[in-house]
């Protein structure tokens, strides 16, 4: 069967389930540059009208996820930093293309990015790697941003 990652999103996208799809496995050891290669390997597609979807999170640490108190404050906490620098990496007008690579590349250096995704856990943020390579590393438009004490935010690309 499929990942939950893959059945979760395209069951609330397409409930009749009548669109062909393919999965994409992540590289062992999440290189972010290699899955930023990979998403511009597969970037032709779109100009053939097909959809290239992530399905992962911007936060992803369970230390926090069951925590209560003072612990999910600072799990709240660390997310809303890397959230922040997360959004601006991919919505900011004055990073180029370049710039924007450069930053998912190096995206462990991100405020409070290893908290949020401790290593071990870092495939649920691979996935944006391989859209924005697919999207040729253009501005994104941020969809929407969960509420709560931990969010999530949602890309895309036109």
């Amino acid at each position: 069967g499929w990942d939950h990652g893959v059945f979760v999103p395209l069951m609330l996208a397409f409930p009749a389930a009548d669109v062909p799809i393919v999965s994409l496995s992540l590289v062992a050891g999440y290189d972010p540059a290699t899955h930023l290669r990979m998403g511009a390997a597969l970037a032709p597609l779109r100009e053939e009208g097909v959809l290239v979807l992530g399905s992962g999170a911007s936060f992803h640490n369970f230390d926090y996820f069951f925590s209560r108190g003072p612990k999910l404050q600072e799990g709240a906490s660390h997310c809303a930093a890397f959230t922040h620098w997360l959004e601006e990496t991919m919505v900011s007008a004055t990073l180029s293309e370049e710039q924007r690579a450069d930053r998912l590349k190096e995206w462990m250096k991100g405020p409070s990015a290893l908290a949020c995704h401790p290593r071990g856990q870092e495939e649920h943020l691979m996935p944006l790697h391989v859209v924005f390579g697919a999207a040729g590393g253009a501005k994104a438009t941020i969809v929407d941003v969960s509420k709560g004490d931990l969010s999530f935010l949602t890309i895309e690309w036109a």
